[in-house]
């Protein structure tokens, strides 16, 4: 064929390819050439020869290949054996035992799941019971080491002074039971002070008299108990009835600082009266002047040559003195009616006096901003100025807050004390201010981060740190600081009481109460008291041989109720958790909680029932003895659980005690009962012979006998009779063992099968207190018939 005959047959195919859908088909990519000469190659390779020529003559004649001829013999070859099915295999046999392996594997999983379990929680338990044994050993070595402490610092004086607070709290309780007031305060305060150093008993006297001003002198008229309870303890910081109780006791201090610069001035001018020859004008204008005179003149002149003298008397040294004395009042009089003294500052009397006058002594943005351009001129610039009328500036523009020392006025801690509360403005959330941030709290932080040891650099005293902690209301902070001295934890507790009295120590919440860190953290910087552990700690060290007293201390937690405006009863319940914890385990318990009989003697308990809010006989049962009952079992003490159970009159839960201690004496040793806690130290006789005693004395009593039902006593005897059974045992007197085994009546020791099916039916019947240790007493028996025949 030439290549114009295919030319052609390409060009035709073209035609023909554009009219047919061909999606699916790929195009053809080959040129004419290309083809040429892959038919050239096919033809080279295979060479033509006569007998192909003549096979493909006779392919096409035959039209093709015969499909049959071919496809047969494939169809009837099989590469593969075929196997004959038998039908033996029995499905359900098989899915049945598989169901049982899976029950078998799960029951073993389960049984190993509830093994590791148990051995976690008995792990647990066991390190809850070390670590709450440690933590009590090492509670109770602390209370050892403090009464050391305070025998050695109280030889003489120590245990009157112990008596004396005691007799005031117990006052205290009288009149809360009769819902009177009373002055704690001043009561605490006439006691004598621990040391006899007079520095010492200065500083304790100062802290009273600040503590009395707090919360006389703040302006709130309610009853001294729980008096800021509600409206500030338990209030968050920034509410409205919080800041506004704040901003009262803030000038509260400030007017204690007052006054006490006041009397040391006063003092002063006493002790110089014939260098001042103040005569006998009392004004106090008259005897500041002369103060000043006194003070800040020598025979060459005044003291300072930076003083402004107006009239031969330096005007801005008087105003600050007369500020710093609380006569604000005074000072601002003076000002005004000497305006013309004032004729270099004149803007200074608007200042003052818009300072004097305004709402929390805030001046406008404006007045503000022109004092502390002044303050700025004064301080800055060249020429001098009177140090004395720059801290006033500093104080009615609150100029350069970030500066808290003033060296050239400011002194002494006092005078540093005052200065920042001068400075300080407490707002609530929904008053607006213009004016820079410096409030208690954060004063508060600056006193924390300068430390004791900043203030009580010369001679350690720590009553100083003290006393600027009550003045910067850090209550929580106070009291946690005395407490850390061994020898003023007396005075600690007793400055605690007050303050906890008037409702002005935020306490933990229940979750933290446990601790036995006294000053607790909380969220956001709050700063709480653990008086509740406070309280227990000093009962249990100096009052453990005081029962009354120490119920009376017990019973000052519930002062936190929401009667008198707590916002739940964690405190009460607290309360009455810590006397059920001292009862239970002081020596002096039945006069706590009074002696059984035919009606139940009132103990010491009895008289504080309305202080822990116990209304009836029935909740006292319930609140006091009955825990205090639970407690003695859990730990052993199975005769004086009787006893709080015999008082509260359940005399079902007697029984099940006398029962749990039978049947703990039968399972376990004396050797093994000695070492747990939590089992009766006392040997099987003793528990023998007081089971015996109490059955009989409450049998005895028609009533009594009426409240135990029948089985219940049956019980009893039965247990009684298996320990009888044990003790001959162990003492190898066996004919006795089975004598009380026969009056036990749970073991047949006849070959009769009626009586085997009849103690068998008998068995599901016994208490579990029974059950349990019949196969232990049936091995016993089998012991002694082995031995004996």
């Amino acid at each position: 064929m030439s290549n114009e005959f295919f030319k052609q047959l390409r060009q035709k195919a073209a035609l023909i390819n554009s009219e047919v859908n061909h999606d699916n088909v790929s195009a053809m990519q080959r040129s004419l050439s290309q083809m040429d000469r892959e038919l050239e190659a096919m033809h080279k390779r295979i060479p033509p020869t006569q007998e192909l020529h003549a096979k493909a003559h006779d392919f096409l004649a035959s039209s093709g290949i015969d499909t049959d001829y071919v496809s047969n013999p494939i169809n009837t070859i099989n590469i593969f054996e075929r196997r004959q099915l038998e039908d033996h295999t029995n499905i359900n046999k098989f899915l049945q035992r598989e169901h049982e392996y899976m029950l078998i594997n799960s029951v073993e999983e389960q049984r190993q799941v509830n093994n590791e379990e148990f051995d976690d929680f008995f792990n647990s338990q066991i390190a809850e019971f070390l670590d709450i044994t440690d933590r009590d050993r090492m509670e109770e070595d602390e209370n050892v080491a403090d009464y050391k402490s305070f025998e050695t610092d109280n030889v003489s004086t120590g245990a009157n002074r112990i008596s004396e607070y005691a007799n005031v709290i117990k006052t205290l309780n009288a009149n809360r039971l009769v819902n009177n007031d009373f002055n704690l305060l001043t009561n605490l305060a006439n006691i004598r002070n621990l040391s006899d150093l007079k520095k010492s008993q200065d500083g304790a006297n100062e802290s009273w008299s600040i503590l009395s001003h707090l919360i006389n002198k703040s302006g709130v008229e309610d009853r001294l108990e729980g008096r800021f309870l509600h409206d500030y303890t338990t209030q968050p910081n920034d509410s409205t009835s919080a800041t506004n109780t704040r901003r009262r006791l803030i000038k509260a201090s400030k007017s204690w600082l007052e006054q006490q610069s006041a009397q040391y001035m006063n003092d002063y001018l006493n002790k110089n009266a014939t260098k001042v020859k103040a005569g006998g004008n009392p004004a106090v204008t008259h005897r500041l002047r002369a103060f000043v005179e006194l003070v800040f003149k020598t025979t060459s002149g005044w003291t300072d040559d930076r003083f402004e003298i107006v009239d031969a008397f330096p005007v801005w040294v008087f105003i600050y003195i007369l500020i710093r004395c609380g006569h604000l009042d005074i000072a601002a009089k003076y000002v005004e009616s000497n305006a013309e003294k004032f004729a270099s500052e004149r803007r200074f009397v608007e200042y003052f006096k818009e300072y004097v006058k305004a709402d929390h002594h805030c001046v406008s943005k404006d007045t503000q901003e022109s004092i502390l351009a002044d303050y700025h001129k004064f301080g800055y610039g060249s020429t001098k100025v009177d140090p004395y009328k720059l801290i006033i500036y500093k104080i009615i523009g609150r100029c350069e807050l970030h500066k808290k020392s003033f060296p050239d006025v400011i002194k002494t801690t006092e005078d540093y004390i005052w200065l920042q509360l001068m400075l300080v403005r407490e707002v609530t959330a929904t008053e607006k201010n213009h004016f820079e941030r410096y409030r208690l709290c954060d004063l508060q932080r600056e006193i924390t981060n300068l430390g004791n040891e900043y203030f009580d650099r010369h001679e350690p005293n720590p009553y100083i740190f003290f006393k600027i902690l009550l003045l910067t209301h850090q209550f929580e902070e106070s009291i946690d600081h005395l407490h850390k001295q061994r020898r003023l934890r007396l005075e600690a507790v007793h400055f605690a009481i007050p303050l906890f009295y008037c409702g002005l120590l935020k306490v933990p919440p229940m979750d933290k109460i446990q601790t036995n860190q006294i000053l607790i953290t909380l969220e956001n910087n709050v700063k709480t008291l653990n008086f509740p552990r406070l309280i227990y700690q000093y009962v249990k060290v100096y009052l453990l041989e005081r029962p009354k007293e120490a119920l009376h201390y017990l019973a000052l937690l519930s002062l936190y109720s929401p009667k008198k405006g707590y916002p739940n009863n964690d405190m009460v319940n607290l309360a009455r958790t810590y006397v059920c914890k001292f009862t239970a385990e002081s020596k002096d318990f039945k006069i706590i909680l009074g002696s059984s009989g035919q009606e139940r003697a009132s103990g010491f308990a009895d008289e504080l029932k309305d202080l822990l809010y116990i209304s009836s006989e029935n909740e006292f049962n319930a609140k006091i003895i009955e825990p205090i009952a639970e407690k003695w079992a859990q730990t052993g003490r199975c005769i004086d659980a009787v006893y709080a159970y015999s008082l509260s009159r359940d005399y079902t839960m007697m029984v099940d005690i006398l029962a749990k201690e039978l049947s703990d004496a039968l399972q376990k040793p004396q050797s093994y009962r000695i070492t747990d806690p939590k089992l009766s130290q006392l040997s099987n006789k003793e528990i023998i012979d007081f089971s015996i005693k109490t059955m009989n004395q409450y049998e005895s009593n028609e009533y009594i006998s009426s409240l135990i039902d029948d089985t219940r006593k049956a019980t009893i005897r039965t247990l009684i009779q298996a320990l009888l059974f044990r003790v001959a045992y162990e003492e190898g007197r066996y004919e006795t063992a089975l004598q009380h085994i026969q009056q036990a009546d749970i073991i047949p020791l006849e070959g009769d099968s009626n009586q085997l099916q009849l103690y068998a039916y008998r068995f599901s019947g016994l208490d579990e207190n029974v059950k349990k240790n019949i196969p232990e007493l049936l091995l016993n028996v089998m012991d002694i018939l082995y031995k004996a025949w």
